[in-house]
């Protein structure tokens, strides 16, 4: 079965989140956090993406970003395989981190968008 593409315009919002494998950690640390955000800024230096809101927890986060030039899937692929990659090496384990693909929800009204934040 084929996934279905994304909807990912030019200056649409999205929900953003994604979660550990088997409910695992993805960052044990406050350097793991700094890290992922890190990974994230860059996604926004390169304009892929506008990080409105976010939260980070330990097995889990969730991002309310803009994607100007419709590049989400792009933002959101480097930077969890760029971490991810990070996050094994750092302690010598190798395999997935994240549950599964990163979900998104398309953000269509003010309301919704206010309750995120």
């Amino acid at each position: 079965m084929t996934r279905i593409r994304r909807t990912d315009t030019p200056d649409s919002w999205h929900h953003v989140m994604n979660r550990g494998i088997a409910r695992r950690p993805l960052h044990e640390s406050d350097v793991d956090i700094r890290t992922f955000l890190a990974r994230i800024a860059e996604c926004v230096r390169r304009g892929w993406i506008e990080v409105h809101a976010f939260t980070v927890l330990t097995n889990h986060f969730h991002l309310l970003v803009r994607s100007p030039a419709g590049r989400l899937s792009v933002a959101m692929q480097y930077a969890q395989n760029d971490y991810s990659r990070w996050f094994n090496r750092v302690r010598g384990r190798d395999g997935p981190l994240y549950r599964g693909r990163y979900h998104s929800k398309r953000v269509t009204t003010l309301a919704y968008r206010r309750h995120l934040v």
